[in-house]
């Protein structure tokens, strides 16, 4: 939700609004420190920046909630884009760095950008299309729009690609 949609909210809508979120992020506590600690590698510090990130996101992306829907799964999937963001923006893509700042970065920094790019390799042209949609946090109803299908087949879709996404990712950490 942007700023200007806020201040358009009434005091009572903000008030509900908040008594959500906040009833939300208690709810599934245990689930955002779980993904959070999942990807901080251990790094226990990383992992309260990465839970702050995650209860922003919930935040600004409430009004994607549809009620009806299962709530524990549209946390989750919103703390894994907004974890899957806060490590994109950290990484420059290479086309816009020089070269010093590209011999500058960190060694598994490349490495784990080096793997993304051996997953996507490994992925059809459609399942490369719709996780290039899901790294770039489109929701699944503009998903929908772009592939000219329905939400359910989107989410079955991705579903599938993730799925092959992580095997493909445990083979390549096996070598």
């Amino acid at each position: 939700m942007k700023n200007e949609d806020i201040r358009k909210l009434s005091r009572e809508e903000l008030l509900q609004m908040q008594h959500l979120y906040e009833a939300v992020v208690r709810r599934h506590a245990k689930l955002i420190r779980y993904v959070c600690a999942g990807r901080s590698g251990g790094n226990e510090e990383l992992c309260k920046e990465l839970i702050q990130e995650v209860s922003i996101g919930l935040w600004l992306h409430l009004d994607s909630y549809r009620p009806g829907r299962l709530e524990g799964t549209w946390v989750y999937w919103r703390a894994r884009k907004v974890i899957n963001d806060f490590f994109h923006q950290r990484i420059p893509s290479p086309e816009r760095l020089s070269s010093e700042i590209v011999d500058t970065l960190a060694e598994e920094t490349y490495e784990g950008r080096e793997q993304l790019e051996e997953i996507m390799v490994r992925l059809t042209p459609n399942e490369r299309r719709l996780m290039e949609m899901q790294l770039e946090e489109m929701d699944v109803d503009e998903m929908a729009a772009k592939l000219q299908c329905s939400t359910n087949a989107v989410y079955k879709r991705l579903r599938r690609v993730m799925a092959k996404a992580r095997i493909i990712n445990e083979k390549l950490n096996k070598r």
